[in-house]
């Protein structure tokens, strides 16, 4: 089922229509976490949600860089 999640940046609106429901409700949610109960975002904003959540992605990598590390490793010494 689609859903539309509707944000003002700067006093224009912008409709985005997505596929998946459980992803509209991620996003939803993590964008409440940027904005609260407004339903509108500044530039400055937008740019710091979308800042952190580059930063989020990049300590996960991080994360899933070292695991992978540890599980060849663990590999390597089974053999």
């Amino acid at each position: 089922m689609k859903k539309e999640i509707t944000l003002t940046i700067a006093s224009r609106d912008y409709v985005i229509t997505i596929d998946d429901e459980e992803f509209a409700r991620v996003l939803e949610r993590d964008l409440g976490g940027f904005v609260g109960d407004k339903k509108f975002l500044s530039p400055k904003e937008l740019l710091d949600a979308f800042v952190q959540k580059c930063y989020d992605s990049y300590s996960d990598e991080c994360v899933l860089r070292d695991i992978s590390k540890d599980i060849d490793r663990i590999l390597k010494v089974k053999r």
